[in-house]
């Protein structure tokens, strides 16, 4: 488990998903977000809570001189199973009005080993509900191929029309009905499944460029481009943060009011 504060590029964040559980309240500023087929506004008084493998994206605005950042706790699958007694979760709504909660993990003592425990604790109180079903809705058999085509290589780009005539479908015809089934295209998903797998290489301890080139990237700049549009930091930045279980900002054991 793991906390840190994220700013994104210029505008927002493009259509991504993460691993882990992400609980996040806004330091400042306030963002429109993009969830699967769903969107809404997200302000300083809320916390938004994303499971594992939901495509997001959102546009942020803020006002003066102060750019849009927000703390996240990123809360890998074992270790939210290790706070539930092993019962799989499912957070229905992502969006909760907990002005106090957002205070608390803005102001979280780092230095105490249960602070973040406490708080996802918390969080699984507010609309935590039995697991979905992963994957594409039922019925759906070709796009579960194609994923599974998908997952199994993520050493290289894919090439659309090959895993298209595998199903029996147009180019055309796989993103259209992908995009419909799971919320975003096939490249976008082969995409974000290669960069997370260059993330776990880089948690492994594998140096950058070896991490790069095993996913598909064809130099260590393509690859540093997406990490960071999909994580809001860096890799070397990430391997960083993945030496400790917490991220410490500024030097200090809070990040902030």
């Amino acid at each position: 488990m793991r906390i840190a504060v994220v700013t994104p590029e210029p505008g927002g964040f493009p259509r991504h998903s993460h691993e882990e559980f992400v609980i996040s309240a806004n330091l400042h500023g306030w963002e429109r977000v993009k969830l699967d087929r769903d969107s809404f506004e997200v302000g300083v008084d809320e916390v938004t809570v994303y499971n594992p493998g939901q495509v997001q994206s959102c546009t942020v605005e803020t006002s003066g001189d102060r750019p849009w950042a927000c703390v996240s706790i990123y809360v890998p699958v074992p270790d939210m199973l290790a706070l539930t007694g092993g019962s799989p979760v499912e957070f229905s709504r992502p969006l909760l009005d907990l002005p106090e909660l957002r205070r608390r993990i803005l102001t979280v003592d780092l230095d105490a080993p249960t602070g973040l425990d406490a708080i996802v604790t918390d969080v699984l109180g507010h609309g935590a509900e039995a697991p979905r079903p992963a994957g594409p809705p039922p019925g759906d058999a070709r796009i579960t191929q194609v994923i599974d085509r998908l997952r199994d290589d993520l050493s290289t780009a894919i090439c659309l029309s090959e895993v298209a005539a595998t199903v029996g479908l147009s180019r055309e015809q796989l993103i259209r009905s992908f995009s419909r089934a799971v919320g975003c295209s096939p490249y976008a998903w082969h995409l974000q499944a290669r960069i997370a797998r260059g993330q776990r290489l880089l948690r492994e301890g594998m140096p950058i460029a070896e991490a790069a080139a095993a996913v598909g990237f064809a130099d260590q700049a393509h690859f540093h481009k997406h990490f960071q549009a999909a994580y809001g930091m860096t890799p070397g930045q990430f391997r960083r943060a993945s030496t400790s279980d917490k991220t410490r900002t500024a030097g200090t054991g809070t990040l902030g009011g």
